[in-house]
């Protein structure tokens, strides 16, 4: 079942929590790629000094976070690798998730850690050839080139290890928020 729009109007951190075991769905040139989801991070709009839309900083880049939850928010950092959000809430509270890291699906078994190319953000990216041309995407469309379904794996809450958000020491205190949330034990991590 595709995700609802309504899915992503929630609590950021609540929907952070709630897209891991979701899959997302990549449509490419041979066909529609499928990877469970893993990892993610919350960014809380403008309260949250990790955010791009901290203090509400409107720029080209952050016009998708400034839509309705359930697009696609794609942008480059370092001048070289994309990273894959999930606009949440509403236009009047631009909040994001991050999706950290991926499991390509069907799975397979007697992977190593170092044959991993989907366990960070930019990785999963590059993998699947996200782009900015998947920028403001609706994730609740079957037509679109981005889309989630929730194929009934079950987390429970006892799955879910919160910690602090990588690469945001910038953010100050914000930088220590346990908004970053993933399966515990899982191999495609990024990070313990």
């Amino acid at each position: 079942m595709i995700l609802p729009q309504e899915f992503y109007f929630e609590d950021t951190t609540l929907v952070a929590q709630s897209l891991l075991g979701k899959v997302l769905n990549i449509r490419t040139d041979s066909g529609i790629q499928k990877a469970r989801i893993i990892e993610t991070e919350a960014y809380l709009g403008i309260e949250d000094p990790a955010c791009h839309t901290f203090e509400d900083r409107r720029t080209e880049r952050t016009k998708s976070m400034y839509l309705d939850g359930g697009h696609s928010y794609v942008y480059m950092i370092y001048g070289m690798y994309f990273c894959l959000n999930f606009v949440t809430r509403t236009h009047q509270h631009p909040e994001a998730v991050l999706i950290r890291a991926v499991e390509p699906l069907p799975a397979q078994e007697n992977l190593r850690k170092k044959d991993l190319k989907t366990n960070g953000p930019g990785k999963l990216c590059k993998y699947y050839g996200i782009t900015r041309k998947h920028d403001g995407l609706k994730l609740w469309k079957k037509s679109s080139d981005l889309y989630v379904t929730d194929e009934d794996f079950k987390v429970s809450k006892k799955q879910i290890i919160p910690t602090a958000r990588v690469g945001v020491d910038y953010a100050g205190e914000a930088a220590k928020w346990p908004l970053r949330f993933y399966l515990r034990d899982h191999l495609f991590v990024s990070k313990k």
